[in-house]
C-alpha cells in the first residue's frame, strides 16, 4: 500500500515518544509481531507415537515462531471425512488440514481448500516431488496441497516360516506369490494376508494388481482387469491361502494376524513396521510381486492443504515450508508417522531409513500412482472397485461378470479429460 508524507511523520513522532518514555523509565522495549493462531485439524490421534509426532512437530514450529499459535483438533479417523465435508459445506473450514491425498481433488473442485500452485512456483522445493506425489495434490493442472506423508505397501515376510517350507527368497512374480501362499498354508496358518473388508482398505490393496496386469479403471472390464480378480479369486476361494476372516479385515487385523504367526507373509504398509519390529521371529519386507507389466504399488499418505477462506494463508503457507525441510521434521514424519521419502532430494538421505525394513518401500515410490488421477468422485470410484472385488472374493460373482458390472457404474464418474 502506498504511505503518504502525513504516514511517515506520524511514524516519526510515535517512535520519538516511544524513546522519549523508554529513557524517562531507564529500559527500551521492542514490540514483538503481532500474535497470530491458526486453526489446525489432522487424525493422527489413532496411536500414542502419531500423536505425540504431531504434537512435537506443532510445538517446535511454536517454539522457533513465537508469534504464532497453532490450535489442532485431532478428530477420529472414521469420522474425518464427514467432518471436512460439513465444514466445507458451512464455510468453517480450517487454516491446515492433513486430509488423504484422495479427497484433494474433491475438496479443490468445491472450492474448499486454496490453489498453491502461485507458491509452488516460486518454492526452491518444489520440483523435487516424485512426479506420483505431484499427482497426488493435483487437481485441472493445479496444486492444492503440500504431500507431506507419502506411503505405499510392500510385501512383509516371516524368515522363519519361508525357511521352514524350503523357500529361499520371497517371491517376486505373481506366480511364485500363489505357489508359495499355498505351500505356506497349513492348520492355524495361512500363507498370505492383507486387509480386504469391503472400504478403501480393499480398493488401496486391489489397485496394485491392477495396473500391474496392465489395467487400469476406466477399463476395468478389459483382460487385466479380470486377471487382477481372477488372482484373488484363486487366493480366496480355489487355494484358500488367504484366511476368510481377511474379508472384514483392516490394515490393523492383518498386521496382528501375521505377528501371531498365523500369517506367513502379508501385504501391508510401513506403518506397521514399528510394531511388527516386536515380533518373536525373524523377518524381512521385499517389494510387492510383479504381474505381466511389472511392480506398481498405490500411492498413499496425506497432504497439508489451506483453507480457501484462511484469513492467516500466509502463516500456514510458512508452517508448511518449514515442515517440508527434513532437518525440522524427518524423524517425527518418519519415525512417528511412518512416511516414506517422496523427493528426489529426500530418497536417499540416510535419515529418512528410519527403521529396518523401510528399504523396500523406498524402492517402490518411483513406481507408485496416484487415486487422485481418477477425480473428485474418487469415493465412488472406490465404493465401485470394493464393491466389485468383495463380491469376487466372496465367491458371489465371477471376475468377468462383476468387473462388467463395476465398469458401467465407474465409467460417468471419472474425468473426461
Amino acid at each position: 500500500m502506498r504511505k503518504t508524507r502525513k504516514h511517515y511523520r506520524f511514524v516519526l513522532t510515535a517512535l520519538a515518544l516511544t524513546l522519549m518514555a523508554s529513557c524517562a523509565s531507564g529500559t527500551a522495549e521492542s514490540e514483538s509481531p503481532s500474535q497470530r493462531t491458526i486453526t489446525w485439524w489432522d487424525y493422527f490421534g489413532y496411536s500414542p507415537a502419531s500423536n505425540q509426532a504431531v504434537d512435537t512437530l506443532i510445538a517446535r514450529y511454536q517454539q522457533e515462531h513465537p508469534h504464532v499459535q497453532i490450535k489442532r483438533t485431532a478428530v477420529e479417523f472414521g469420522k474425518f471425512h464427514d467432518k471436512l465435508v460439513e465444514a466445507e459445506s458451512s464455510g468453517t473450514f480450517p487454516d491446515i488440514a492433513v486430509v488423504d491425498t484422495s479427497d484433494v481433488p474433491w475438496l479443490a473442485s468445491q472450492n474448499a481448500i486454496a490453489n498453491l500452485t502461485p507458491q509452488f512456483d516460486r518454492w526452491d522445493k518444489a520440483n523435487q516431488f516424485l512426479e506420483p506425489v505431484l499427482d497426488s495434490v493435483t487437481h485441472q493442472d493445479n496444486l492444492f496441497g503440500v504431500p507431506l506423508r507419502s506411503n505405499t505397501t510392500a510385501l512383509i515376510y516371516n524368515k522363519d516360516q519361508l525357511a521352514q517350507a524350503s523357500i529361499a527368497t520371497p517371491p517376486a512374480t505373481w506366480q511364485d506369490l500363489r505357489t508359495n501362499a499355498k505351500a505356506l498354508t497349513e492348520d492355524g496358518r495361512h500363507g498370505l494376508c492383507f486387509g480386504a473388508a469391503a472400504n478403501e482398505t480393499l480398493t488401496f490393496n486391489f489397485l496394485p494388481l491392477l495396473w500391474q496386469a496392465g489395467g487400469d479403471v476406466g477399463t476395468i472390464a478389459e483382460k487385466p482387469g479380470v486377471d487382477a480378480l481372477g488372482l484373488l479369486d484363486a487366493f480366496f476361494n480355489k487355494d484358500q491361502s488367504v484366511p476368510e476372516d481377511a474379508l472384514t479385515w483392516s490394515h490393523s487385523d492383518a498386521q496382528k494376524a501375521f505377528e501371531q504367526g498365523r500369517c506367513a507373509m502379508m501385504i501391508n504398509g510401513p506403518w506397521v513396521l514399528p510394531s511388527v519390529a516386536k515380533a518373536p521371529f525373524q523377518w524381512g519386507t521385499a517389494p510387492l510381486p510383479a504381474g505381466e507389466k511389472g511392480v506398481f504399488s498405490t500411492l498413499g499418505g496425506e497432504a497439508w492443504v489451506i483453507g480457501s477462506r484462511s484469513p492467516n494463508s500466509d502463516v500456514a503457507w510458512d508452517v508448511l515450508q518449514w515442515l517440508a525441510e527434513s532437518r525440522n521434521s524427518a524423524k517425527e514424519l518418519g519415525g512417528g508417522l511412518g512416511a516414506i521419502p517422496n523427493r528426489n532430494d529426500t530418497l536417499n538421505d540416510p535419515v529418512w531409513k528410519w527403521g529396518p525394513g523401510v528399504g523396500a518401500y523406498i524402492s517402490e515410490m518411483l513406481s507408485t500412482r496416484s487415486r487422485s488421477n481418477y477425480g473428485p468422485q474418487y469415493s465412488k470410484v472406490s465404493e465401485a472397485v470394493w464393491t466389485m472385488t468383495h463380491q469376487v472374493v466372496k465367491g458371489e460373482k465371477k471376475p468377468q461378470a462383476a468387473a462388467t458390472e463395476a465398469a458401467a457404474k465407474i465409467r460417468p464418474l471419472l474425468p473426461t479429460s
